[in-house]
């Protein structure tokens, strides 16, 4: 793994501004920050482009105590923001009254948030993060001088990308449902990570889904999850694509016909073993279930139609789901299915969406049992 692909993208803030919400919520934040250079402080939302908006703004004292109290456009993550810049993250739900002691020399790292767990938790995860960047950096600028050192230097930063990613396991184990997850959002490699990205969103909706923000992070999660699927179009809950080929008398038979029905997709041959020694198997769950509404379509790769003809008989394939364009490996059908070895199935429900590919004997027979209840 090169050091370029433990690279995340990740935020430090994560208010984004959406038109056309309103749900008031009154809060009240208070504390001390001392060393004050300016003693204006400010609630504020992140409008995009680093521009952030006051909501609420007050004048701390000449020892740094401060008292923000008033109504917010809705429940969401906040700035509470210095006037020299900095700032720390709010996780504002209603009825919020949260004490905040600070340092204003570093608000960021030396900070103390008292009556929002889930506020603490987020600044703690952004602050571990920018610690891991900061060496991930180091890394990355290391090799702009040094590429021929790729492998040393990957071999060197995989225990910090592996220490990083159990820290992120734990927090999310943690943090269940919780306001703090959005922290986690960005640095999942999608692709690669994608069951642990969709969980945490779903538990970041579960537990704040009345933020816009965490709307719209969801969304992103809904788009993502379309890509994936278009990218793996066979995966399970996916449709399963429509075809239409000759049956043994020339008529054109199309896998949609099937709609309504359990259908096991069964990609086979006559010269295959594998496949004639699953086909009792197959027959025995035909006989089982094809009353209760279980359908098999078989598309065999043969070439030889006589010898296709021959192996349906004789394994006493009775059902009527025969097709072949007696195209062998170019069949249009297996093609479409993207069938690189046989025997080759694929279980779709009566909606005509896929359950699962390469189901076979036992583990057939299970899912079969499952659908079918006996």
């Amino acid at each position: 793994m090169k050091v370029k692909d433990f690279l995340f993208f990740t935020i430090l803030f994560f208010t984004f501004y959406t038109a056309g919400q309103n749900n008031p919520i009154q809060v009240h934040v208070s504390g001390n920050i001392f060393n004050l250079e300016n003693k204006r402080i400010e609630i504020a939302r992140d409008m995009g482009n680093n521009v952030h908006a006051a909501v609420l703004t007050a004048e701390a004292d000449g020892k740094g105590n401060f008292v923000l109290s008033g109504e917010l456009p809705h429940p969401d993550y906040y700035l509470l923001k210095l006037a020299d810049g900095q700032f720390i993250n709010l996780v504002l739900q209603g009825d919020d009254s949260l004490k905040v002691f600070a340092d204003g020399k570093n608000l960021f790292n030396f900070s103390n948030i008292i009556g929002s767990e889930s506020s603490t938790q987020l600044n703690e995860f952004l602050r571990y993060n920018q610690f891991y960047n900061a060496k991930l950096d180091s890394a990355k600028n290391y090799l702009k001088s040094n590429p021929a050192e790729q492998q040393a230097v990957n071999q060197s930063f995989k225990p910090v990308f592996d220490e990083f990613k159990g820290y992120r396991q734990r927090f999310v184990a943690n943090n269940t449902n919780s306001p703090a997850l959005i922290a986690t959002v960005y640095t999942f490699n999608i692709e690669q990570e994608f069951s642990f990205y969709e969980q945490t969103v779903k538990g970041l909706f579960k537990g704040f889904g009345q933020s816009p923000t965490v709307q719209r992070v969801y969304k992103e999660y809904e788009q993502n999850k379309l890509k994936i699927e278009k990218g793996k179009p066979f995966q399970p809950g996916s449709p399963a694509p429509d075809f239409e080929l000759p049956n043994p008398d020339g008529e054109m038979m199309k896998l949609s016909d099937y709609k309504g029905k359990v259908v096991l997709l069964d990609f086979w041959a006559s010269w295959c073993g594998p496949c004639r020694k699953e086909n009792p198997h197959v027959v025995h769950l035909y006989e089982k279930y094809n009353k209760e509404g279980f359908e098999v379509f078989s598309v065999s790769l043969d070439k030889d139609r006589a010898k296709w003809l021959a192996a349906i008989a004789k394994d006493n394939l009775i059902w009527s789901g025969h097709v072949s364009d007696l195209q062998f490996w170019q069949s249009a059908a297996a093609k479409l299915y993207q069938v690189s070895s046989i025997p080759h199935t694929v279980l779709i429900d009566r909606e005509g969406n896929i359950i699962g590919t390469k189901l076979r004997g036992f583990q057939l027979e299970q899912t079969l049992k499952s659908i079918f209840g006996h």
